[in-house]
């Protein structure tokens, strides 16, 4: 029963207790009968199986003529609220099995997935390292052409043209830098937001 098994491991997660649908209240014999209902849109189903929300809200029996054999009223409201919540705690149960399933299939345990995040947290530094270079060297040939300027104003003479250009484009491509440093560091914060989850998780898988 995979919602049974899927329940066990999110015990620890405080899901809703998992409970079992009602059942008809008659067994009808297979292939001899048809179960109307409405669905959730207001149109009416016909229908060889019964699904769980035809279950909650109320059925009609038929005989293969169209002949209602048998109603079955919906449940009270609260009856019908409490097996909504089961089923819902049935399908994040599933929902997380999946997930957990898919975990285990990437990482080997919670150790894999660590070296996995920093990993991605190396690379990472190894950009931000080379675009810091290239900062400081953008800043230092910047402050040559700022001294040659400022060589020329202390002369008397006009700041040439070729040295105000090359100022400008040097500070253009220092903010690029500064911003593409930012971005890194970003990225690094969210791998490791990525990453914290899937380990707690894998730890928690370990234990259990």
């Amino acid at each position: 029963m995979r919602w049974l098994r899927c329940g066990l491991v999110l015990a620890s997660l405080a899901l809703w207790p998992v409970q079992a649908p009602a059942a008809p209240k008659q067994k009808e014999p297979a292939g001899e009968v048809m179960y109307r209902y409405t669905k959730p849109d207001g149109s009416l189903a016909v229908s060889a199986t019964l699904n769980e929300q035809a279950i909650h809200a109320g059925y009609q029996v038929l005989d293969l003529s169209g002949r209602v054999l048998r109603r079955e009223p919906a449940a009270p409201p609260e009856e019908q609220a409490r097996r909504r919540e089961a089923m819902e705690a049935r399908q994040q149960a599933q929902q997380q099995a999946e997930r957990d399933k898919e975990l285990e299939r990437l990482y080997a345990g919670p150790e894999d997935a660590v070296r996995a995040r920093d990993r991605q947290l190396e690379a990472l530094e190894l950009r931000i390292s080379y675009a810091t270079n290239t900062l400081a060297q953008l800043e230092e040939k910047r402050d040559e052409e700022v001294s040659l300027a400022a060589r020329a104003e202390r002369a008397g003479r006009p700041v040439p043209e070729g040295t105000r250009q090359a100022i400008d484009d040097y500070q253009r491509r220092m903010a690029h830098v500064r911003r593409e440093i930012a971005g890194y560091e970003k990225d690094k914060q969210a791998v490791r937001e990525q990453y914290a989850p899937i380990i707690d998780r894998l730890e928690e898988l370990e234990d259990s």
